[in-house]
């Protein structure tokens, strides 16, 4: 960048001194144009004629004020591009774990599975609690501190919608929580696993996929500006946000502590 602003100043210095005339070979034909000039024009308006010289030293002087000015600008932009750039990626990285761990367990819930698949259920959920974690940490700072500022993102229902679909996510898996949970720590045996309840467990399932792949879309609206208002209240957006995740979370939670087996 430094060997382009070089040829530029260069540049601007050679084309000075190539328009400036000879002083010894067109000095008098010099003076003769500016009298005609002057004597064409009225009394106490002549105009100034900028000599390209000048033009020349002023590009010099705003290319030299720009290489001054540049450092500062760029050190302003290390400051946070580092804490930025994890905090973008730790937030996609939950988003992918998340995918993995709710694929993982569709792929392997199913009627009357060994205990070993129970016990991996269990650990691939507790990743996937681990990754939720990691998305709602890493989404408050790119709120807060690397994003566009609170001031957008609680004028942006889409920005809540997004909210919203992520608390359906977590609310909806406290049901096959619930169950891993009981089905792995109990003190007797639960016995295979029934029909209905694998049924049920997928259907939960699905429904935290179809939220996580909907949440992608909401970002990329979000972050273009897409139904942004000014005069829409953050209050509006957080509340079916917070009485989806207790509302929610309350009916799977109690689902998953009132499951019986003999009900089937």
């Amino acid at each position: 960048m430094h060997l382009s602003v070089v040829f530029v100043v260069s540049s601007l210095a050679l084309s000075a001194a190539w328009t400036l005339p000879p002083r010894n070979a067109v000095a008098c034909l010099h003076r003769s144009r500016v009298a005609r000039i002057r004597a064409s024009l009225p009394i106490g308006r002549a105009k100034p004629v900028v000599a390209p010289a000048a033009v020349a030293a002023a590009s010099v002087a705003a290319v030299a004020w720009s290489l001054g000015a540049e450092p500062a600008h760029a050190a302003s932009i290390s400051d946070t591009a580092l804490p930025s750039a994890f905090v973008a990626y730790g937030h996609y990285l939950g988003l992918v774990l998340s995918v993995g761990c709710l694929v993982t367990e569709k792929l392997t819930v199913k009627e009357g599975m060994p205990e070993e698949d129970e016990k991996l259920l269990l650990r691939v959920d507790s990743v996937y609690g681990l990754a939720g974690l990691l998305i709602v940490v890493t989404g408050y700072f790119r709120v807060v501190a690397y994003g566009k500022g609170w001031e957008f993102y609680s004028h942006e229902p889409v920005f809540w919608l997004k909210l919203w679909l992520l608390s359906v996510m977590g609310a909806a898996s406290f049901f096959p929580t619930t169950q891993f949970i009981k089905r792995n720590t109990g003190s007797s045996s639960p016995g295979p696993m029934s029909a209905k309840l694998a049924a049920r467990m997928t259907s939960v399932i699905n429904a935290e996929l179809l939220a996580v792949a909907s949440i992608p879309l909401a970002a990329t609206l979000m972050s273009r500006g897409v139904g942004y208002a000014e005069w829409f209240p953050w209050q509006a957006g957080a509340a079916p946000t917070v009485l989806t995740l207790a509302g929610l979370g309350y009916k799977y939670i109690k689902e998953g502590l009132d499951w019986q087996e003999d009900e089937l």
